[in-house]
């Protein structure tokens, strides 16, 4: 039986103490039966509003009267725009391929009024478009095509865009066509190619599409390429969502800058935000020791010479080359043994006060550091682990699962008990300083492959005899690269 056959043989009476949802139908000028019936017919249809199905009229009627008025002011609310919808049609998808259409190849034309030329030989395109598409779809045009700029041959608007690949402009025309696009058979470069030519084309909207696409890549292209993207999308305003990801994924796995084959070959401009960052978590002797290789490497004559053979005039070669770049380091956190192995020999590319204030800290480190050697980073006292690693393993103590902590919301405080390559490597010594210290981290790494290894143990150490029982240990390889992906754990079984 059919709703309408329900209505009609529905007789349902009610006085003038109606129920509330009543009174609110009729104040909106609806019929109560008739609302019903298009109300089951909503969620039938479109599920929505109320996952609820029936046949019957009357049962439909007994559920709304139960629904608390908060309930029912959302349902006459879904219905006035219901109402709207159908009053005001909309035919996006038609009016798009409609205007799409005229870019087709057989179209007329005579009713094309600008010839973009686009990219440079032999690699170039004509591309015919109406000035008014243009103009309402790209702020860029709206003042390119202005009458104050244009340039004519006839009735025919020339126009030239070099530095935009023809490739990259037949998939943005499209866009401002028929506001379609399609990124699924596009490579990364072209992609990124794509984005800049919408950074210049005030493209917003595009431009937000393709960052969203390429945030969603899984292949690892982004990260092991973060100099290439870093450097394709640096000086775009437009592109500050990639730009947080380039330097948030440094920040948390600072060796895929440093390590990577296009860090030697940075610009200036390119590495200093890095070094700028609060939280880069990676130790500041690592840093120093990146940051020489990276100058040596922008002055060959130096990268073929040893340092004991440098000359004064080397020396100030290098101190020029980095002088933009030093004063990021913090030199207030590297040991006095590390400064003296690792910062010392080349003390003469230091800036004088530089200097001076890293000596009067470290002869007299009663006195605090002024701001030429202070840093801000994040501080973290290993020489076989980074913050990055930190934050795992304390995902792992936490049982986090797939979810990780940041450095910065880890619950934990990382003390540094024993260091083997000062304090000795003789299991006495070990014991003496670890033992009762409460929960633990060791870490090593070994020396014939590099692999670094470690263990996490949530009762003390303790050299009397005896032992405990835990289910929580574990035992974790970081692998011989020490980077995050390519670590593995070992849990002591629950069963």
């Amino acid at each position: 039986m059919s709703i309408l056959q329900n209505k009609q043989q529905s007789k349902v009476t009610r006085s003038a103490g109606d129920d509330d949802w009543v009174k609110r139908a009729r104040a909106y000028h609806f019929d109560p039966h008739e609302l019903l019936i298009h109300m089951i017919s909503m969620t039938r249809d479109n599920n929505c509003l109320f996952a609820y199905d029936t046949s019957s009229l009357m049962e439909q009627y007994e559920f709304l009267k139960s629904r608390p008025p908060s309930k029912l002011s959302l349902l006459f609310s879904e219905h006035s725009r219901a109402v709207e919808r159908m009053s005001t049609s909309k035919f996006w998808a038609t009016l798009a391929h409609d205007i799409g259409s005229l870019l087709s190849d057989d179209g007329d034309l005579d009713e094309y009024n600008v010839i973009i030329q686009v990219g440079q030989s032999p690699n170039s395109q004509r591309f015919h478009a109406h000035s008014i598409i243009l103009r309402a779809r790209s702020p860029y045009f709206r003042t390119a095509l202005s009458k104050k700029w244009v340039k004519r041959d006839g009735n025919v608007v020339i126009f030239s865009k070099p530095n935009i690949s023809p490739k990259v402009f037949d998939t943005i025309l499209q866009f401002m066509y028929s506001g379609e696009v399609s990124l699924q058979n596009k490579s990364i470069v072209d992609a990124l190619d794509l984005l800049v030519a919408t950074d210049e084309l005030l493209l917003t909207e595009l431009s937000d599409h393709v960052q969203e696409y390429l945030l969603c890549q899984e292949d690892g292209w982004l990260k092991d390429n973060i100099i290439v993207l870093w450097r394709k999308i640096h000086q775009y305003e437009s592109c500050r969502k990639l730009q947080e990801y380039c330097l948030q994924l440094i920040c948390k796995e600072p060796h895929y800058l440093f390590d990577s084959d296009e860090f030697l070959a940075m610009d200036e401009t390119l590495l200093i935000p890095f070094l700028n960052l609060d939280n880069l978590q990676i130790s500041e002797v690592e840093i120093w020791d990146y940051l020489i290789q990276w100058g040596i490497a922008q002055i060959p004559s130096l990268a073929s010479t040893h340092i004991n053979d440098w000359t004064t005039d080397d020396f100030d070669v290098l101190s020029m080359k980095l002088k933009n770049c030093i004063p990021f380091i913090g030199l207030n956190q590297i040991s006095s043994t590390d400064f003296f192995d690792k910062v010392w020999p080349y003390r003469s590319i230091l800036p004088v006060n530089i200097l001076e204030e890293s000596m009067r800290y470290y002869l007299k480190p009663s006195c605090p550091p002024k701001p030429v050697v202070l840093a801000k980073r994040l501080q973290f006292d290993s020489a076989l682990i980074r913050p990055c690693h930190a934050a795992l393993i304390s995902s792992w103590i936490d049982r986090l699962g797939q979810k990780r902590y940041l450095y910065e919301e880890i619950p934990y405080r990382f003390q540094l008990l024993v260091r083997g390559t000062k304090d000795g490597f003789d299991s006495k010594i070990f014991h003496e300083k670890c033992d009762d210290k409460g929960k633990t981290v060791v870490v090593m790494k070994i020396h014939s492959t590099g692999e670094v290894i470690g263990g996490f143990s949530p009762v003390s150490w303790m050299t009397r005899d005896g032992y405990w029982n835990t289910e929580d240990s574990f035992l974790f390889t970081f692998g011989n690269r020490g980077v995050v992906e390519d670590a593995k754990l070992s849990r002591v079984s629950r069963q």
